[in-house]
């Protein structure tokens, strides 16, 4: 094929001509490229720019690492979903795995720039996906979630450099890597510090009360817990020169639990880690909300953790159904909804509904349920965090209240 030919001769190209010779070939084979891929159907190309910090000299290792950055942003943008651990081709990616789960296909993989600035690497590439055309409807719409403080489990690890900001830093972070997004509508809560030892000892559960209490406080409808689990010191890392400093491998640790309020249900759990060189002095302390902690290697590899986990959780929820609290109902034929143009909601998009419905089971359990329903509402006005819809069933508005949770569904969708 084509385009297999030219890539074979770009990667040629890259290790046998210098820097400025390949620049100057490269628009020619980009020109090249593209009319190539006019004759691959349904094929896209996506470019990215990854980047990683160089530690302790190990230039292959921050390589491997800003492509896998590079090559999750492309995924991510092109509607990538959780299913499956892929190996690149091409042979980027030789001894190291970069888990990818994907709807579509990858199909090649380009490295068309690679620059170094301090001690980070920026690698930019160009990723031909062949996407999946069955996405999920509810990747349309943005998820609202309520980002929570992230206590510190052991709170005596902080105490060295006096990190105890992270508490809040963290979640700001968070919401900050989600903003643009599209996926997801991020709500930093921090008004309160929250007791969430139990939560994360119960596998699979969430207190109820805690959920609701920050959801509807936030108008949001997911809710995520963390905690800051490991902020220990490891072994000296540097040599024993007297007229040195003694450094240290510093460890970090994060769990995160996000639920779906409306249904009490957890529906995303993880545990992340890293560890870096600490390079201050035991006795110092440090600010965490200024740009020198982030640029130490640290902090960088904190906010490197922080996008494998924004990552994570943007290809786990983008297919969550979106669902409202109904606010409130109008003269009997409107119903206020907790969603808005924040998550994707436009005049005249027409629904088709499903209704909260729980059951009890033999043990006494609250059990989840939501009957599909024939009837359909339509959106007449819409807000950043609300929304007015009007039924289209007369029969639906004897059969809704305030508080009653409705999911919105595709009225093409196959049922």
């Amino acid at each position: 094929m084509l385009i297999m030919s030219l890539s074979k001769l770009k990667l040629l190209i890259k290790y046998t001509l210098s820097y400025a010779e390949l620049k100057a070939v490269r628009a020619l084979l980009m020109c090249l490229m593209l009319c190539a891929t006019s004759f691959a159907a349904n094929a896209d190309w996506y470019e990215a720019t990854g980047q990683a910090a160089v530690r302790h000299g190990d230039v292959k290792s921050a390589k491997n690492r800003a492509l896998q950055d590079a090559i999750k942003q492309t995924m991510l943008f092109a509607g990538a979903n959780v299913a499956s651990v892929q190996k690149m081709s091409q042979g980027l990616l030789i001894d190291d795995y970069t888990q990818i789960y994907a709807q579509g296909s990858v199909n090649q993989i380009e490295i068309i720039d690679e620059s170094y600035r301090g001690n980070t690497v920026s690698i930019t590439i160009r990723a031909d996906i062949f996407a999946d055309d069955e996405k999920c409807y509810s990747s349309e719409f943005s998820k609202k979630v309520a980002i929570t403080q992230f206590p510190i489990q052991h709170w005596q690890d902080a105490k060295i450099g006096n990190l105890y900001g992270l508490e809040k830093e963290l979640p700001r972070k968070i919401a900050a890597m989600f903003k643009g997004s599209g996926a997801i509508y991020p709500i930093a809560w921090l008004q309160k510090k929250l007791n969430v030892e139990m939560d994360f000892e119960q596998q699979g559960r969430v207190r109820h009360q805690m959920l609701d209490a920050v959801a509807t406080q936030a108008n949001a409808q997911f809710v995520m817990i963390g905690r800051i689990s490991d902020l220990s010191f490891g072994d000296k890392t540097n040599g024993l020169m007297f007229w040195q400093d003694d450094l240290y491998e510093r460890f970090f640790s994060m769990d995160i639990i996000i639920a779906n309020a409306l249904t009490n249900e957890v529906l995303y759990q993880n545990r992340f880690h890293t560890s870096a060189e600490w390079e201050y002095d035991k006795r110092e302390e440090v600010n965490i909300n200024s740009r020198q902690f982030w640029n130490k290697q640290y902090g960088k590899s904190i906010e490197e953790l922080l996008a494998d986990a924004r990552n994570d959780i943007l290809a786990n929820l983008s297919c969550q159904q979106l669902q409202s609290k109904i606010l409130s109902v109008r003269d009997g034929e409107q119903v206020h909804l907790n969603i808005g143009l924040g998550q994707g909601v436009a005049v005249g998009q027409e629904y088709r509904v499903s209704y909260r419905a729980d059951v009890i089971d033999d043990n006494g359990n609250l059990l989840t349920n939501f009957v599909i329903s024939p009837y359909r509402v339509r959106i007449t006005q819409v807000y950043e965090n609300s929304a007015i819809a009007e039924s289209l069933d007369a029969d639906f508005m004897n059969n809704v209240q305030v508080n009653d949770v409705i999911e919105l569904k595709s009225w093409d969708d196959g049922w």
